[in-house]
């Protein structure tokens, strides 16, 4: 006998959760589905912007709790362009959250467990057929089984299973993330540090204080100069030169992508949240909030169009600002060089001090 939902989500990241909590919410019978085991390892820098917790407690309807943040749990922002930390400086006023985001995640999961969804770890979508009904195809280990749904809601990353199935023909643009977590010294403040030059990234590279360590990562375009591993060991040198970084040990290297193409909303009864959707911050590489607004997005939509076919257009509209954010972002990396590159941080600078 087929099961059936209301809702299935594909992905346990904060866009899939968010969505499915929301659904459960408006009564809503939700599966959940998360390819990865329960408190699997997500590569990510780990930062929240200013705004961002706000807008998360208030969709999810809980505090984050200390014990999913980082020491320490706020950094101020600094910026540096191509031309030095001299010409950088301090954002007044404004910090961002340090988070440890496996803990992050896990929370998530709980908070939906709470709300009645079902979550199925170690069990992936595999396939979706829109006929007649939405049937969805999903593998656990050597067992596969076919679900019927009303809606489905990919959110599986900036390499959607989802999405490559609703789009076939459409190739999907990343950049890639190279990130290495150091333990070692550097002159460094309490800050998330931006670093801007154009010949290790086209987007940003990035430091950031976590628990005793150093995470330090660059964004890089795939098959293109330099590559992940060159574009790190450029970051390194500039900050042994500028900061007096020393890295004595290495705990952790790893590489994953982002969007870094245009954004995508669904078709017909199938949704697309987070990095599945292309909804990405291409500059600074933050996505945890679009993922949380997206899926509350997504969730309003389905509730709302319950018994039509309305809700892809209702999530698009309701995104149209996020989406017209990250397509002029976009615009900027694939377009700048270091000259914009420095009046970016000038002008930001001065925006935030004056």
């Amino acid at each position: 006998m087929t099961e059936e939902y209301d809702v299935i989500v594909a992905g346990g990241g904060p866009g899939g959760t968010t969505a499915a909590i929301c659904c459960a919410r408006a009564g809503l019978r939700v599966l959940l589905l998360e390819k990865m085991a329960r408190g699997r390892h997500k590569p990510c820098g780990g930062v929240l912007p200013l705004v961002a917790p706000d807008i998360i407690e208030q969709v999810v309807e809980a505090p984050i709790p200390a014990s999913v943040m980082s020491r320490p749990p706020q950094l101020g922002l600094t910026y540096v362009p191509p031309s030095g930390r001299d010409n950088g400086g301090r954002l007044r006023g404004y910090a961002v959250h340090n988070i440890d985001r496996d803990k992050f995640d896990i929370w998530m999961v709980d908070l939906a467990i709470e709300a009645g969804v079902e979550v199925r770890f170690s069990t992936r979508l595999v396939s979706f057929d829109q006929g007649s009904s939405l049937i969805v195809e999903a593998v656990s280990g050597e067992d596969r089984t076919s679900i019927q749904t009303k809606f489905l809601i990919g959110a599986d990353g900036a390499r959607s299973v989802v999405r490559k199935m609703l789009f076939p023909a459409v190739r999907e643009p990343v950049m890639l993330v190279g990130q290495e977590t150091w333990h070692g010294e550097g002159d460094f403040y309490n800050d998330f540090y931006i670093l801007f030059r154009g010949r290790i990234s086209p987007a940003c590279s990035y430091v950031i204080p976590k628990d005793g360590r150093f995470i330090i990562g660059t964004g890089v375009i795939p098959r293109s100069q330099p590559t992940v591993s060159q574009a790190l060991h450029l970051l390194r040198g500039w900050l042994e030169t500028e900061f007096s970084f020393v890295g004595t040990t290495v705990e952790r290297r790893e590489c994953w992508g982002i969007p870094f193409g245009e954004a995508a909303f669904g078709r017909g009864n199938v949704l697309l949240v987070g990095d599945a959707a292309g909804l990405c911050n291409p500059l600074s590489g933050e996505g945890i909030r679009l993922a949380v607004e997206s899926g509350e997005s997504a969730a309003s939509a389905i509730e709302k169009h319950i018994e039509d076919e309305g809700a892809v257009d209702e999530h698009a509209g309701r995104l149209s600002d996020l989406s017209s954010m990250v397509a002029h972002l976009h615009e900027f990396v694939t377009a700048a060089d270091d000259n914009a590159r420095e009046e970016f941080v000038r002008t930001e600078l001065t925006r935030r001090m004056s």
